[in-house]
């Protein structure tokens, strides 16, 4: 029985090499001069840098590919000649070893844009990375936008009883600065974005006010969430306040301190689930190591629905590879191999419509972006004419 369920799993893994490839792919960064709340907007004159590493010490040829979509994502239907200046299906040539790390990975990165690519109109892109033999290995989704500055987010606590104790409010207001004018005639779209994590946004088609001169969507609910939990593994031996217990074996093993489900609200200050990579010598994108970290959870009650660790280091991805395993007691545990550095990361649990935080706040810190869409009569895609930011260490009680 043993010897048939080995043959399997070999099996497996020889016919489905990809599947290999995505658990060996790690610390996707997506980000613009070290801006830490820029890794989904950007601004056309920004270079925007994107590195990934693979574990293992083998070198492959790896391709990137830039796709523009429409408001939620889906392939606008328009030539890549009217949205790129040059071409894309480039081979990723800039490319280091990891230098004196227990495991071993090749560290790959590339601009945009660069001599071969240029992006000629703002909107929504989905950047894919294929391997040598065209199987995609990631994706991750950025917003290119004209220097727009003429939108303005209130966030306040929900006036409802029901939800006023774990519910925050927005209001996305656009004026027609940057020489535009709101016409009755086009078609509008909101996308309001919570803490950069594009999987739980939400999309709005009608405004509740709409004149020449401005737009406004109001009563756009979402839950609080609560605070992203965090640890530091930059000193990599070091045990701390987070980090219960280091060892060796093969390579490093970081285990944290039990997390726990929270009955209130805990001030906890964050950076809204992004991560740095940081280690203790000067070449960190090469000479930070990897440590297998285990994450171990006890919550309140009996979940029905899986639970899982999502952040930026993951894109927030709802996935088998970040599933919790359950055991008795409501505790929960899974071990992640991760790269040295600061990490921001939440637990959620699976509902029908995507998922959620275990515990809901209206005082949680959050940050939300708001993005107005426009595609008139004549036009073929959807242009952004709209955006505003603001964070709810601002809300209005």
């Amino acid at each position: 029985m043993i010897e048939k369920i080995v043959s399997i799993i070999i099996f497996f893994f020889i016919v489905n090499p990809v599947f290999t490839q995505l658990n060996n792919v790690k610390s996707i960064k997506v980000e613009s001069n070290g801006n830490l709340n820029s890794n989904i907007v950007f601004y056309k004159n920004d270079i925007i840098n994107i590195s990934f590493d693979i574990l293992g010490g083998k070198k492959s040829d790896y391709y990137y590919q830039v796709t523009h979509c429409d408001y939620q994502w889906n392939p606008s239907k328009i030539s890549k000649l009217e949205y790129i200046d040059g071409f894309d299906d480039i081979r990723i040539t800039n490319y280091v070893f990891s230098k004196n790390t227990f495991q071993s990975f090749t560290n790959f990165s590339f601009q945009i844009p660069n001599e071969n690519l240029k992006i000629k109109i703002d909107g929504n892109y989905v950047i894919k990375i294929f391997d040598e033999n065209y199987n995609e290995i990631y994706e991750r989704k950025i917003i290119i936008l004209n220097n727009l500055t003429n939108g303005l987010v209130n966030i306040t606590r929900s006036k409802e009883i029901l939800d006023s104790s774990y519910s925050q409010n927005i209001q996305a207001l656009f004026s027609n600065t940057n020489n535009i004018i709101f016409n009755n005639n086009s078609d509008y779209k909101l996308a309001v974005i919570k803490n950069n994590n594009l999987n739980s946004s939400k999309y709005f088609s009608s405004p509740r006010l709409q004149t020449g001169s401005k737009i406004i969507y109001d009563n756009i609910k979402f839950k609080g969430g609560s605070e992203y939990l965090y640890f530091d593994s930059k000193n990599i031996l070091s045990t701390s306040n987070e980090i219960k217990q280091v060892n060796f074996k093969n390579i490093y093993n970081t285990i944290l301190y039990d997390d726990y489900e929270e009955p209130i609200y805990t001030l906890q200050p964050d950076i809204n689930g992004t991560y740095i990579i940081n280690a203790n010598c000067s070449e960190k994108k090469t000479c930070a190591d990897y440590t297998n970290v285990k994450f171990n959870l006890r919550t309140n009650k009996n979940y029905a629905s899986d639970i899982y660790i999502i952040g930026e280091f993951n894109g927030h991805e709802i996935s088998e590879q970040y599933k919790m395993k359950k055991y008795d007691g409501n505790y929960y545990s899974a071990n992640l191999i991760l790269k040295q550095g600061i990490y921001n990361y939440k637990y959620v649990f699976k509902t029908n419509n995507g998922f959620e935080d275990l515990s809901n706040f209206w005082q949680t810190e959050n940050n939300y972006k708001a993005i107005l869409y426009e595609k008139k009569i004549t036009d073929r895609y959807y242009k952004i004419i709209g955006y505003g930011e603001n964070n709810s260490n601002n809300i209005v009680n």
